[in-house]
Parts: C-alpha cells; structure tokens; sequence
C-alpha cells in the first residue's frame, strides 16, 4: 500500500492557542508536518504573569518562558520560528505569505490546514502624548523589558496606571512592592467592569487603603513627558494634574484580524467568525483564541473572551478536529479570578447591569459568609453575589469579593454553570468541609438556599439600590443588637432586636410595608418569617446592613455619632 501522505500543518502564532494546538497534534499524528510562525522573539510564555515579573514577585523574567523553539523541536518534532511575521493567505493555493524581521525577502509556504493564534493587540486610546517615549502597554516579554529598562534609566517614583480591569489592577499590585507611588486613572465609575458597582466598594477601599491615587470616571485630555526639571503628567479634562514619571496604559484589547480580514474570513463584530469545531468561513482555516469570537454559555451570543484557558483549549480542539476527532467547543461561561492587594476578586457569566443591559429579568441574592468555619482561627468574611433566572433558576453569573476562598467558590459555579445547573441544585452540592477550609454549610450551598428560598416564596427581598428611605416610605425595622446599631444604620430604621420582635410586633403598622434588616441577612430573614406569617407586607434587604455599608449606598448610612 503506498504510504501515507503526512499532512502539512502551519500554526500562525506561538503562545497559549498556538502551542497548544501544535503539540496536540503532535501527539495526534507523527508524521505530520507542523511549522509554527511567531512574529515575536518568544514562544510558549506566560503572559499572565508580566505584572508580577515586573514588580518582582516573581525574581526572574525567565520563569515567564515555558519552552524555547529548540526544546520543543527536541521533544515534539514541530518546527518553531520566531521572528517569523505570516503576511498574507492564499485561500485558493493554500499557502501563505512569511517574512523574517529585518528581511524583505518573501517566502511562500504551502499548508493542508492552517491554524490562526493571533491573539489580540493592546488599544491605545486617542489620547494626546500616547505614544511618548515614557508611555507604554503591557501585554508581552519585550514590551515588560521596555518598562524595566526605562525605569533602569531614567529613574522616576510616579507611576500612572491608566485603566482599572485586571492588567491594571495586577500592575498596581506588584508595583506598591516596589514602593513607587502609584495612581490608577479610570474611565469607569468603578474598576474591574466584570463586576456590578456594589462588588467594587470593597476594591475601592482596599486600593485606597495601600495609599494608591484612585480616580474614577476620570476623562484625560492628554499625557505630558518629564523635562529636564518637570515631571511628566497625566492631565485629566478637569484640568486635574496626575504626576507621573511613567504611564502604563492598559485599558482593553482588540482581536488581531487584519490577516484573516485580507483573506476574506468572516469577521464578527469583536472577532473572526468560527464554528463549533474551531474553523473559520474556510474549513481548511482554524482560529482560536483572544483573536476569534466563541460562543457564550449563558445567552448563546459569540463574544470576545480574552483568557488564556480558553485559549489552550481551543487550540487543543482545533488540533482534535483537523485529525478527524469531532469534538466540538462548549462555550465559554467567562470565569476570571484577580488579586488586589490583601483581596482576591472573582466572577463568572455576568454581573446583573449587563444582564440587565442585555435585556434578562434576572432575581439575585448576595451572602456575606466566612471563607472557612468561624470558629477556627482565621476565618474572613466574603460577599458571594449570584444571578439567576427567575423562572427556571438557572445561573446567569456570580460574582465574590474577600481575603481567602474567593477562586474555590467561583470555580464550583462556574462548573455548575457549565452543567446548566440551577440555584436548587446548589442546596444539594457536596462540598469539602473542614474547619481550616470551609463550613459544614459552604458559601455556595448558603447561596443556594437563600435564592431557592426567594424562588420557592418562602422569602421576598428588596436590593439596597431600590431602597427608598423617608417618614413617607416603608417601614424599615432594624432587627439587630443596639451596639450593632451604634455604629451605623440605615436612617429612618426602628431598632427592634430579634429576640424582642414577637413581643414588640404590635408597635408595627400593619397598614404599611415593612423592611427588615441585619447586618448580614440571615437574622433579617427570620424576622421575615416572623412578620410574614403575623399578616405583614414585609421584605428583607439582601445581603443586610453589610451590603449597604460596603456597596458604596452612602445615602443609606446614618452613623450614630453625627446624631
């Protein structure tokens, strides 16, 4: 029999899709042909960990480069070359266009299937002084290098941050290490726009706590540079000057099309188009992931998801399908975790605004449980928020703000999410329990009963941001201890304690609504239960006095001490 014919498989880009993708099939097929072309200096690094490179957390910019173009030669038999930029796409002749940096020569290599792992590129905004010499993105090795070797020479103790998502908040982090002063310039009224505003309080709070300039719904009008005896600025429209010796600007990315555009692949508003299996309008041409659009979990739309494990995966399927499996990419529900300082912050499918802002009618209940149970040392209190349909309870998106514990939780919703799982089914989780980790009840299973309790009419709630306070409106019972009370509470609110409802209940207008609160919720919703079944129109506020305090509702807060 005559032997086979080793198929030809070129990569375009060398980081987490591509590689991903070339190693795959490498495992799959021994014969092929894999070629993978980075325009850059560097394969298979961990762009993730930039931030932390430059702070120095992590001591050594080396630890950043998982495997170089000759180890993976060495192991995998895959030809990688860099500073390889892939130009063109002959759709028809099935080759493409590759130019060497610093060479004008072309070269035209033939391919059976190609592989697209562009990524994406940092925007720059059109901001007056962008491109200074002292201004720079934040995505890759050299650009890294180029930060550490302007601060090498020109010195300078003012960093300005402009943009407040993850990459920023990473850099702000690792910088503080440095003991440089830091200012984080937002567009946003709060930072990582994951989140609903209420989530970000916390954030707000702790970033001002480490001493750091927050500015938020800041508009720049331009970036200056230093002099010779002036400091650089970052001037805001306000006519607000930022000093900054140096400005990182990391305000989003866009997916890197232009190839596939020439080629005339179907591009979507956000990305190149692809099917479940990974290929493009071209099924010889495969495309993974910051530079491609997938489909979202939670409302089936194709969006931009720019994270690296979906990108791994997707490079792996697109491996899968080109040598005859038929596996087909699930979808991404968009989980994502961050640290900030002494918080970690994390979040999965959508906050409630967008949500709301893409047209869903979701309920959602926010927690305040310990991370691990209360009684081993130790322990802190998270906000653990969860959206979901009013209908069916299905989950739609969480979110989780504290010290500890915060990435464990999130992955099991994102997990049940992934499954279609319900608010019911999250009563019935499993979960490990042991003092130092968690609680015989865990964060996620409290999340569970209290929105299966909303869903099951055992409980109505009412959310701080639709509470109206006034002599006209509801009345607002305060169901926790006085010394609770003396260092805040809502205004308006008669302080009734638990314990003393069942005798005090005639003090209560039946003619007029009732909101019950504690400082978490919990006690409030027992004071529901109370009234409730007494013949009262009550509500519980979600989340309790916690969620008022630390969600920014500055209107809902009355200290006993300006009494």
């Amino acid at each position: 029999m005559p032997s086979k014919v080793p198929m030809r498989l070129v990569i375009v880009g060398g980081v987490a899709g591509g590689m991903s993708a070339a190693t795959r099939a490498r495992r799959l097929d021994e014969t092929a042909s894999i070629t993978v072309f980075e325009r850059g200096s560097y394969v298979s690094y961990a762009n993730c960990g930039i931030p932390y490179a430059l702070g120095g957390v992590i001591k050594d910019d080396a630890a950043l480069v998982l495997q170089t173009p000759q180890a993976v030669n060495d192991r995998f038999n895959i030809d990688v070359q860099i500073n390889k930029e892939v130009l063109s796409i002959n759709r028809e002749n099935h080759t493409v266009d590759v130019r060497a940096k610093g060479s004008e020569s072309i070269q035209q290599v033939p391919y059976d299937k190609l592989i697209l792992s562009q990524g994406a590129e940092p925007f720059r905004p059109p901001i007056g002084g962008i491109d200074l010499p002292n201004v720079f993105t934040l995505q890759t090795i050299p650009d890294l290098q180029k930060v550490k070797a302007y601060l090498a020479e020109h010195g300078g103790t003012r960093v300005a941050i402009i943009g407040g998502g993850f990459i920023g908040l990473e850099v702000a982090d690792a910088l503080h290490n440095l003991g440089l002063e830091i200012s984080i310039v937002e567009y946003m009224p709060h930072v990582f726009p994951p989140l609903d505003a209420d989530l970000a309080g916390p954030l707000h709070a702790e970033i001002r706590r480490h001493n750091v300039n927050l500015l938020l719904n800041a508009r720049i009008e331009k970036i200056e540079a230093p002099g010779i005896d002036t400091p650089g600025r970052v001037v805001l429209v306000d006519g607000v000057p930022i000093l900054a010796d140096l400005v990182i600007v990391v305000v989003g990315i866009r997916a890197r099309t232009s190839l596939a555009e020439k080629a005339n692949l179907k591009i979507g508003k956000t990305g190149v188009t692809v099917n479940p299996f990974m290929q493009t309008s071209d099924p010889d041409i495969y495309a993974v992931g910051d530079m491609i659009e997938s489909e979202h979990r939670i409302t089936g739309r194709a969006l931009q998801l720019a994270l690296a494990g979906p990108a791994n995966r997707q490079g792996r399927l697109a491996a899968d399908n080109i040598f005859g499996r038929k596996i087909s990419y699930r979808g991404n529900v968009g989980t994502s975790a961050c640290k900030v300082f002494n918080l970690t912050v994390a979040s999965v499918g959508f906050s409630v605004t967008s949500l709301l802002q893409m047209g869903f009618d979701p309920l959602w209940v926010t927690v305040h449980p310990p991370d691990h149970a209360g009684y081993y040392p130790g322990s802190h209190p998270m906000t653990l928020k969860v959206a979901f349909e009013k209908e069916t309870g299905r989950l739609l998106g969480a979110q989780a703000v504290g010290t500890a514990g915060i990435d464990k939780r999130i992955d099991v919703l994102a997990t049940a999410m992934q499954a279609g799982m319900t608010m019911f089914d999250l009563e019935h989780l499993e979960l490990a329990y042991a003092p130092p980790y968690g609680s015989a009840k865990d964060p996620v299973n409290m999340a569970g009963f209290v929105g299966s309790n909303l869903l099951r009419g055992d409980v109505n709630i009412i959310h701080a941001e639709d509470l109206k306070i006034g002599q006209d409106a509801a009345q607002i019972v305060d169901v926790r201890s006085p010394g609770e009370v003396s260092r805040g509470y809502i205004p308006y609110a008669v302080n009734i304690p638990l314990n003393k409802l069942r005798e005090n209940v005639s003090t209560l207008d039946k003619g007029r609504r009732v909101v019950v609160y504690c400082q978490v919720g919990y006690r409030g919703y027992l004071a529901y239960r109370i009234l409730k079944q007494k013949g009262f129109d009550v509500v519980n506020l979600d989340g309790g006095y916690k969620s008022v305090l630390e969600g920014g509702f500055k209107a809902l807060q009355t200290s006993r001490e300006k009494l």
